[in-house]
């Protein structure tokens, strides 16, 4: 691979030959390879299984894992769910200042939180290969409520085996007083601005496979020693993958505008009486890898956090 590759390479040297053909030529040293494995008892084919068996354990070594990731919901469409969760949906949005069925002797009563926020986190965790520039760019206004990534990864010229990954969160925060022990059941309510998927990928010379997830999630968090990580809800969700030519992928899977919904529990309990730190806002996580492909992923998602219900879980 690594002589082809070379020899590959100076055919594009000057002075250049404007009578080659890119892709003749590369189809030429793919034969030349062809030929070559198949002397030494085996077939590209299988080869190219073990590739991608070796892709697939490797991306969910780094997958967050399923079991942690609850889903998310379309407000309208779950409505009936959303007016069970909470005796507070029983007024509309955007709701005043009185709270029905408020009893401030029920150790789970609901507490509401609204923008503007005071607090706020943030973080991006970037892997990247040799090949891989890995990026992020925050969106994160707490008094109005507004959390969101823009995450990019791009390889431009791609080797036998290349990865990376992107974790970039961005969360308003406020302060919560526990009445009882238990763990903190979290209602969110965002309104999304902006949810897009973009994915490009461009063949190189070689075997080429290559291909990215992206995910985006409503998440939450108690900052507390008991809470070991954040809760996660999936809001949507995009998987491309290389399938032999050039390929631009644009997908929105929500409606500009429209609300949504999460509803998680802590990770942990906290303790009654103490006063915690919650944080809500979006998670993004998207992973790639490429084998002689150009790809350049880029995912954009920005919420404003409508409202915030808080209690104790019975």
């Amino acid at each position: 691979m690594k002589q082809e590759r070379l020899r590959f390479g100076e055919l594009w040297q000057p002075p250049v030959d404007f009578d080659l053909d890119y892709r003749e030529q590369n189809k030429a040293c793919k034969h030349r390879l062809d030929a070559l494995v198949r002397e030494l008892g085996t077939s590209p084919e299988t080869l190219r299984e073990i590739g991608s068996e070796s892709g697939e354990k490797l991306r969910e070594i780094f997958t967050d894992t399923d079991s942690k990731v609850t889903p998310g919901y379309n407000l309208p469409k779950n409505l009936d769910k959303w007016t069970s969760l909470s005796p507070l949906h029983k007024v509309p949005l955007p709701w005043g200042a009185v709270l029905p069925d408020d009893d401030p002797t029920d150790p789970h009563r609901w507490f509401l939180f609204r923008p503007p926020f005071f607090g706020f986190l943030f973080s991006f965790i970037p892997v990247a290969s040799d090949n891989f520039v890995v990026d992020r760019t925050l969106f994160l206004e707490a008094s109005t409520g507004l959390v969101g990534n823009e995450a990019t990864m791009d390889c431009g010229d791609a080797s036998d085996f290349d990865y990376a990954s992107a974790i970039a969160e961005a969360q308003v925060a406020f302060p919560f007083e526990a009445p009882t022990t238990g763990l903190v059941e979290v209602l969110i309510d965002a309104q999304s601005t902006i949810g897009t998927h973009r994915l490009e990928m461009e063949d190189e010379w070689g075997w080429s496979e290559g291909g990215a997830d992206q995910h985006n999630n409503l998440m939450m968090n108690v900052l507390h020693p008991n809470v070991p990580e954040p809760s996660v809800s999936l809001m949507s969700f995009f998987r491309g993958e290389f399938e032999g030519d050039d390929a631009a992928h644009h997908r929105e899977n929500l409606t500009s505008g429209q609300h949504y919904f999460a509803q998680l529990f802590s990770a942990g309990p906290v303790p009654g009486g103490q006063s915690v730190v919650v944080t809500v806002g979006t998670r993004t996580f998207d992973i790639a890898d490429a084998n002689d492909v150009e790809l350049h992923s880029k995912s954009n998602f920005q919420w404003f956090i409508n409202s915030v219900e808080v209690h104790i879980a019975p």
